[in-house]
């Protein structure tokens, strides 16, 4: 019977290589970071369509290079391994077709936190640097509700980063947009006053003009 002590010393020793082992580490440091990068600061406020086709197309490259490393190596046979890189790779082209055709299911599977695990918690499999059996395989399954509930618990309690930017930019923006609008006010009313000092002037001269041009034509008419 397989104990839990074992299991976890399993996971663990899965989880340090893809910290440690130089073979891989060019693969997993760059979902880490994804991984990482989506879930605290881009998808904490709304999950788009946009995020599972930007996912979709980062861990479809994932898996080419799985695949491309088991044709290199002659490890095509290994129909474990190759299972595994095949059903990331055709999960990952569904959700990108279903995120351009905007389907609801592209927003349940393409999440960043399934694809992001998985993939980095498999890596070691499909080079070689961790053996391929049953209790590292059950290891991965077993502490995935785990790891995935620590990602969620550390994303509560960290600050609203994006939302605190976006506030900030609102701030500055209405602030912008008041002193626009002060200027233009001010403007404004400098050219009503000068429009209206002007068509004064005008009104006057033409009324005053006028009379006195006609007053004074009739009058020296009249003397003659």
């Amino acid at each position: 019977m397989i104990g839990i002590a074992s299991l976890f010393q399993a996971f663990l020793t899965i989880f340090i290589s893809t910290l440690t082992n130089v073979e891989i580490i060019w693969i997993t440091y760059p979902v880490y970071i994804t991984w990482f990068a989506m879930e605290f600061l881009v998808e904490r406020k709304e999950f788009r369509y946009s995020h599972s086709l930007a996912n979709s197309i980062i861990f479809s490259w994932v898996s080419v290079d799985w695949l491309r490393h088991l044709y290199l190596n002659n490890e095509i046979n290994d129909y474990n391994k190759l299972i595994i890189t095949l059903f990331f790779l055709f999960l990952s082209l569904f959700i990108l077709v279903s995120s351009i055709k905007r389907k609801k299911i592209a927003k349940i599977l393409g999440k960043t936190g399934f694809f992001s695990y998985f993939q980095i918690m498999f890596t070691p499999f499909i080079y070689g640097t961790i053996e391929f059996n049953y209790i590292n395989f059950l290891s991965v399954i077993i502490f995935f509700p785990l790891i995935y509930m620590a990602v969620y618990v550390i994303d509560k309690l960290l600050p609203e980063f994006v939302e605190e930017e976006e506030k900030k930019f609102e701030e500055e923006n209405k602030e912008n947009i008041e002193e626009d609008n002060d200027s233009f006010a001010e403007s404004n009313l400098q050219y009503n006053q000068q429009n209206y000092s002007n068509n004064y002037n005008y009104n006057y001269y033409n009324y005053y003009g006028y009379n006195y041009r006609n007053y004074y034509g009739n009058y020296y008419k009249y003397r003659r």
